[in-house]
């Protein structure tokens, strides 16, 4: 049985050997690479069903258009969280993921346009 000294917070201390600057790395990088992306999507998704919810039938299309937004960047994490096995290796250099910023930048601009086409035409 463990000793109470030999737990963290109800995690073991020695259940990865790794540095506090390592373990603190490692927090930065799921921070960036799940978080923003998981964050986004489901306040897409969440905004796009308070539309449809709250407003009348004339700005459905809005809130279609926030929900598959969302859904869509929540593709685009899953992917990118599959695709990505080493981002947490210390022991390979970390580098950004250019063609994951380049396709959410082409989702995200695509989507304003068509939420500024259908503000206009209300």
């Amino acid at each position: 049985m463990a000793d109470q000294t030999d737990l963290i917070r109800g995690h073991r201390k020695q259940s990865l050997l790794l540095s506090d600057e390592e373990l603190l790395e490692i927090r930065a990088r799921q921070r960036t690479f799940e978080g923003a992306y998981w964050r986004t999507s489901i306040a897409a998704v969440s905004m796009g069903l308070l539309i449809v919810k709250v407003f009348t039938k004339a700005f459905y299309k809005i809130g279609i258009t926030f929900f598959v937004f969302g859904l869509v960047m929540l593709g685009i994490a899953v992917l990118r969280r599959r695709t990505a096995g080493d981002v947490f290796d210390l022991s390979i250099p970390f580098q950004t993921s250019g063609n994951w910023v380049v396709l959410t930048t082409v989702v995200t601009l695509c989507t304003y346009i068509i939420l500024l086409v259908l503000l206009l035409e209300l």
